[in-house]
């Protein structure tokens, strides 16, 4: 065993937390994936009961398990993550967008300086 505080003791920590992190975002992307098939199922159930109906099922009640909690959780999760991902989609592709010049058309037709 390695004294702590080595080289090797810290590249051993390195990739404990390593695997760790991406334990974590399994776990978080897993509850994305299935807050998006609830909110796609609570879709379905719209056009079926209507708004509220669908909405009450998906939301949960006082007194409600852990399960219920953790669906409503997982749905508003993917729903804001679907919001980011617009967000950014939008604004990279704004970005990309060529510029208009803000320049009058004196300065566009290359008039340049008047002495």
């Amino acid at each position: 065993m390695p004294a702590r505080g080595t080289a090797v003791g810290l590249e051993e920590r390195r990739l404990a937390y390593r695997w760790l992190a991406r334990g974590v975002l399994l776990v978080v992307w897993s509850l994305v994936a299935w807050g998006t098939l609830l909110l796609l199922a609570t879709l379905a159930r719209v056009a079926d009961e209507g708004l509220r109906p669908a909405l009450a099922h998906l939301l949960p009640s006082r007194g409600a398990s852990v399960w219920a909690w953790l669906n409503a959780l997982s749905a508003a999760l993917a729903l804001a993550v679907g919001v980011v991902v617009g967000g950014l989609l939008v604004w990279a592709r704004s970005s990309r967008a060529p510029k208009a010049s803000s320049s009058g058309p004196d300065e566009a037709a290359g008039s340049g300086d008047v002495s």
